[in-house]
């Protein structure tokens, strides 16, 4: 997985997902949650102003996450 190679570089990665699984198997370290497959940072369903609050609070999220000191593999939710 990239986000490994570039972990293994000191620089830390959040690896934002619908499918934490595959990430928790390749040994990702910051795994966040996302809205799904085709569309992971926001609700392909909702209206154009509430995917933009969506994608602005996922990236927010994930700063809050880089941010965050850990010691094994973590899972946060969005």
């Amino acid at each position: 997985m990239m986000v490994r190679e570039i972990e293994k570089t000191g620089i830390p990665v959040v690896h934002v997902v619908s499918m934490t699984p595959i990430s928790l198997s390749g040994g990702v370290n910051r795994i966040l949650t996302s809205y799904g497959i085709p569309n992971p940072m926001s609700d392909p369903y909702a209206t154009p102003q509430v995917q933009e609050r969506q994608r602005y609070e996922i990236m927010e999220k994930a700063l809050e996450v880089l941010c965050t000191d850990i010691q094994e593999q973590t899972v946060f939710d969005h």
